[in-house]
């Protein structure tokens, strides 16, 4: 993906469907970006930064407890409109094995068959790295050549700032993949996760 100018605002964002099994996943009808990774990774506050609200993608006191995938519409101004799929985080939630297999088979079947899928955004905390979930889904996505991949490093901030650049380097390297440092405090990584949205949807 070349990157492409930042949007000066957003038009407006807004909640579209909540999907907890197949059949209840929306009509695809335009481009689509997912986000991706842990349950306590700050999926939501992320969320939020990109958009500039509050509280559109909802955070939670217990990791985990989002089980559905939460659909956003989404337009630029001046822009493309395209849609958010929050998807359910993982490695940390306390559910059964049917639990577990259910999700596992609705996020598959999403990321395999999602025609205007057109980018996942993965985040991974700066500080984990990747680990086993966030490999085995890059091999998974690798599947698809039309989807582009990139990792949004969370929390850079918890770093010093000597340590940040070292450590999206390295990262970078485990992954092989493009890694983004971002933190939802100080809004790092913004314009350049927008940069790579739009390049993926235009």
């Amino acid at each position: 993906m070349e990157p492409v100018p930042v949007p000066l605002r957003i038009g407006t964002a807004d909640f579209a469907a909540a999907a907890a099994t197949k059949a209840q996943i929306p009509p695809a009808t335009q481009p689509e970006i997912a986000f991706a990774g842990r349950s306590n990774v700050g999926k939501s506050s992320l969320l939020n930064m990109l958009l500039a609200r509050k509280k559109l993608a909802r955070t939670s006191n217990t990791p985990g407890r989002t089980r559905q995938i939460v659909f956003f519409d989404i337009a630029i101004a001046g822009g493309p409109k395209l849609s958010f799929a929050d998807l359910p985080g993982y490695g940390y939630a306390k559910v059964s094995k049917a639990e577990s297999h259910s999700w596992k088979e609705l996020l598959e079947s999403y990321l395999q068959k999602r025609e205007t899928l057109r980018a996942v955004i993965l985040l991974v905390d700066i500080r984990r790295g990747v680990e086993q979930e966030e490999q085995d889904l890059l091999e998974f996505l690798a599947l698809r050549k039309d989807v582009a991949v990139v990792i949004a490093a969370t929390k850079v901030d918890k770093l010093a700032r000597s340590a940040q650049k070292p450590a999206v380097a390295k990262l970078a390297k485990e992954a092989g993949v493009q890694v983004i440092g971002t933190s939802a405090e100080t809004k790092l990584g913004r314009d350049e996760l927008w940069s790579r949205i739009l390049a993926a949807v235009m």
